[in-house]
């Protein structure tokens, strides 16, 4: 971990030998757990989004299907409507990405305005909030996270933090173009580096995942490309601080391969697809780094989420076919 001093310097320093960000210093290496998690479960599914997964219940799992509709994934893998009342199902606009927030789910709908949507448990819609600025032309965004009144949102199109107010929809975006939320080394599959077809290396876009601590203080957001960063949710909602004291505020937290996706465990835990060795990571509040599990079919990796009953379910593709694994954690 790293004060936002230090990192500036380092990043000044090795941005002249080229290189695109400065490692965590402080970092442990990842290293392999004691024992080793289990694949039970290797399923194909149907027309089914690989950015975004959320528990619901024991062993099943929302996800969002080609068309942006949510659907629910049961234990047997099969996939269903969410929620099964086909007028229901109507007043949901197409989602870009799904997220939970206490008992009840909001996603985020990018057109023809963005705006968040509110479901209840069952799905149910519950009420809609459009953004009121927020976005720039060329906006792309990317992932939500919820806590109290506010929304957070990642633009990876024009980099920045939007964080919306769920009262009235004010939108507010922060740290524009800063290096935390910008790409800024070469994205690495199977240990080799993606070129774009100039044939220089490609970073595999900017800010793309975020995830929320469960008292809703610290947000942890970053590119595909690493590393990940950690600001106090209160620097951006609190309008006493200001631009610099925001920028202060951000820590690198810790140093990351690429990534497929990422989710924080109600414990506190992270867990994240290695997209540069093909692995299962964990990584908790003790900051012991550790590869729970090596596979082939976790090169092409994307969300994951942790069930009830110790399982992590994650989305791949397989064959150009969206699938998803079931791991048993040790």
């Amino acid at each position: 971990m790293k004060s936002r001093f230090l990192y500036s310097v380092a990043s000044a320093l090795l941005g002249a030998a080229g290189l695109f960000s400065s490692p965590a210093y402080a970092d442990h290496p990842w290293k392999d757990a004691p024992q080793s998690a289990q694949i039970v479960a290797d399923a194909a599914l149907d027309r089914v989004q690989l950015g975004s997964l959320l528990p619901h219940g024991a062993d099943t799992f929302l996800a969002l299907s080609e068309e942006g509709r949510p659907v629910l994934l049961d234990s047997q893998n099969h996939t269903h409507p969410f929620p099964i009342d086909a007028a229901e199902q109507e007043q949901i606009p197409p989602l870009a990405f799904l997220t939970q927030a206490g008992s009840d789910y909001w996603g985020l709908a990018v057109s023809p305005q963005a705006k968040l949507v509110h479901l209840s448990v069952d799905g149910k819609l519950l009420g809609e909030v459009p953004f009121v600025g927020g976005t720039l032309k060329g906006s792309n965004l990317t992932a939500l996270q919820v806590h109290g009144s506010f929304a957070y949102v990642t633009d990876e199109g024009k980099p920045a933090l939007v964080v919306v107010s769920l009262k009235d929809g004010k939108a507010q975006r922060f740290l524009p173009y800063d290096p935390s939320v910008t790409g800024r080394r070469p994205f690495t599959r199977n240990a080799q580096i993606t070129n774009g077809p100039d044939g220089h290396p490609l970073t595999g876009g900017n800010v793309r995942f975020l995830a929320l601590d469960a008292k809703g203080q610290w947000l942890f957001y970053m590119p595909a490309c690493g590393p990940l960063y950690r600001i106090d949710a209160s620097l951006l909602t609190d309008p006493a601080f200001t631009p610099v004291e925001q920028l202060d505020g951000i820590v690198e937290w810790r140093d990351t391969p690429s990534l497929g996706g990422i989710t924080l465990s109600p414990e506190n835990v992270f867990y994240m697809s290695n997209l540069t060795d093909g692995a299962l990571l964990q990584f908790g509040s003790e900051r012991n780094p550790l590869i729970l599990i090596r596979d082939t079919r976790l090169l092409e990796a994307g969300a994951l989420a942790v069930s009830d009953s110790h399982q992590v379910a994650v989305l791949t593709s397989e064959d150009g076919k969206p699938h998803i694994l079931r791991i048993a954690l040790p």
